[in-house]
């Protein structure tokens, strides 16, 4: 071996430990390196409730007991103008001669999601109001309320926590900071543009409305539609019309209601096809009659009698109640029914 050899062999040596050190150290585990995280942009409030109110549609309220059928209009028309001042929902224009028998068909036909009916009666110096919030999707009356009006201002009342209870149904019900006049409340405009006021038909003013009554959360899973009340004798539809209305209102408290539209000519054969494909169901109707006692003190009673039926064509329950009040008399017959059958059955 020559003399420069060694040293040869000593550089190839020194070179080959440093490439096998470098290659060691590509192969040992690296301790990672926390990426730097991209900040995100902070979230706008959008509540989006442009895309979300609801369209209600408010049909003017039957008036009955002797009532012009201008009261009924009157508070439709103070019901449009409340919904619209307080927002967050899109009012469509109040209708006229609309039948109840096509309050739905003409409200899906409006593109509505709600609508609003109702019917006013007299109560010595003051009105009862009956107001019926109906889904337009389900046809089923979603809320209920019970107020006694001595003017415009309970009226209005009476409007605002109607719009409270389809803003909660819709979801869109927010807690707002509004600015509101205390002063004169607004005129009640009606349908055809002609200016009315309460005012001359009470004789008392700025009183609390009766607290409003809603269904309960709760209710059997078994619906009931109702069928027109019709009566005994030739009545008038401006009688029979609020006696509907009661029975719907009273058995909403417990049931999930429907219209069911006029009353057929022999219930028994027509209320399969009445319930259709949805047999979890009963159907209510009612008829009216009224008894005229003179004497010295002349007087009229309302005598009321309830019949639910099954989808088979079967009567479940009939009971009859007489009062001097058709309310009462309505409400007396539903009363005795929701406690002998609670769960509709």
């Amino acid at each position: 071996m020559g003399k420069g050899q060694p040293l040869r062999m000593r550089r190839i040596f020194v070179v080959y430990a440093f490439c096998c050190g470098v290659a060691l150290l590509g192969a040992a585990p690296r301790t990672p390196v926390p990426p730097t995280p991209t900040p995100k942009p902070s979230p706008s409030v959008n509540l989006g409730l442009s895309s979300l109110n609801p369209t209600v549609l408010i049909y003017p309220f039957d008036a009955a007991g002797g009532l012009d059928a201008k009261v009924g209009t009157q508070i439709a028309a103070i019901f449009s103008r409340e919904f619209t001042t307080a927002g967050r929902g899109n009012v469509l224009p109040v209708p006229t001669g609309i039948q109840r028998a096509n309050l739905l068909t003409n409200a899906r036909a409006r593109k509505a999601d709600y609508y609003i009916t109702g019917y006013v009666t007299p109560i010595g110096d003051s009105i009862s109001v009956v107001v019926q919030v109906v889904s337009v999707q389900s046809g089923v009356i979603v809320f209920a309320q019970t107020a006694q009006v001595y003017g415009v201002n309970d009226a209005r009342s009476v409007a605002l926590d109607s719009h409270e209870a389809v803003l909660q149904l819709s979801g869109t019900s927010v807690s707002v900071t509004t600015t509101e006049s205390a002063t004169a409340a607004p005129s009640a405009e009606a349908s055809n543009g002609a200016q009315f006021s309460l005012g001359h038909l009470f004789s008392h003013h700025g009183r609390t409305a009766a607290p409003a009554t809603s269904a309960p959360s709760t209710r059997p899973s078994r619906g009931i539609i109702v069928i027109a009340v019709h009566g005994q004798s030739a009545l008038p539809t401006s009688e029979l019309s609020p006696a509907t209305a009661l029975l719907e209102h009273d058995l909403a408290a417990h049931f999930a209601v429907r219209s069911g539209g006029a009353a057929p000519a022999n219930l028994q054969t027509a209320a399969d096809s009445i319930c259709g494909a949805d047999r979890d169901n009963t159907i209510a109707t009612g008829t009216l009659s009224l008894q005229r006692i003179g004497g010295l003190r002349p007087h009229t009673k309302s005598v009321f009698t309830l019949q639910i039926w099954t989808c088979f064509g079967d009567v479940l329950y009939q009971t009859t109640a007489t009062d001097l009040d058709i309310a009462k008399a309505v409400s007396n017959t539903v009363s005795d029914y929701v406690t002998l059958h609670p769960s509709n059955g």
